[in-house]
């Protein structure tokens, strides 16, 4: 992987005037994308072969909605953010799928989920890092607002089902535990434990 973004870096090198700057945002860019790839593919394969599929993928899809405007931690290489989302992916998956929410535990988390969020969201949106710092007050605030208007509406469609069928659904506490790990993701608590899953896969991987 490391290989095909040199590649990459190396063509827009050859076409196109980018400084080191812009290289090194280059760069960050492709490892993120490449790394959520990877991270879809072993998270997604896991949970077909444990048949929590549609959980995972619900989780997955409203985190990576989420962070697309308000940021997080990310681990230090490719390899360490697949194996560590896949790991928690699956956990979370599986958590939803075992535990039978009741119509009060939902409509709770949800409530929970969404003070939660417009506290992290307040706080923290956009949570850059040192590879791809946002400078700009006007982006940070226009980020900011997307993100809590993301949460808005996740907040809204869930309410709306309920109101309109009277009744959850199991993909609703899905979602929600998606949302909860992605506004944990901004805060310091989530840059910590980002850290610390580096540090323990490092150990296991011998690196």
């Amino acid at each position: 992987m490391e290989k095909c973004i040199g590649k990459i870096l190396g063509v827009y090198e050859k076409y196109l005037e980018i400084d080191e700057g812009q290289k090194a945002i280059l760069k960050y860019s492709l490892q993120v994308m490449m790394s959520a790839i990877l991270g879809y593919f072993l998270a997604l394969m896991l949970a077909w072969y444990l048949g929590i599929f549609s959980y995972v993928l619900v989780m997955m899809l409203t985190i990576s909605v989420l962070r697309a405007s308000s940021g997080g931690a990310h681990c230090e290489n490719i390899w360490n953010c697949a194996i560590f989302g896949m790991i928690v992916a699956n956990a979370l998956g599986f958590l939803a799928k075992v535990i039978t929410p009741t119509k009060d535990m939902v409509l709770s988390t949800i409530v929970v989920v969404f003070l939660f969020g417009l506290w992290s969201i307040s706080e923290y949106a956009p949570a850059d890092t040192p590879q791809k710092p946002i400078t700009s007050i006007e982006k940070i605030k226009k980020l900011k607002r997307r993100s809590l208007f993301i949460l808005l509406v996740w907040c809204g469609l869930n309410i709306a089902y309920y109101l309109v069928f009277n009744s959850v659904h199991g993909m609703m506490f899905a979602s929600s535990l998606g949302v909860l790990w992605q506004c944990l993701s901004i805060t310091k608590v989530g840059y910590k434990l980002w850290h610390q899953s580096d540090v323990l896969l490092n150990k296991i991987l011998g690196k």
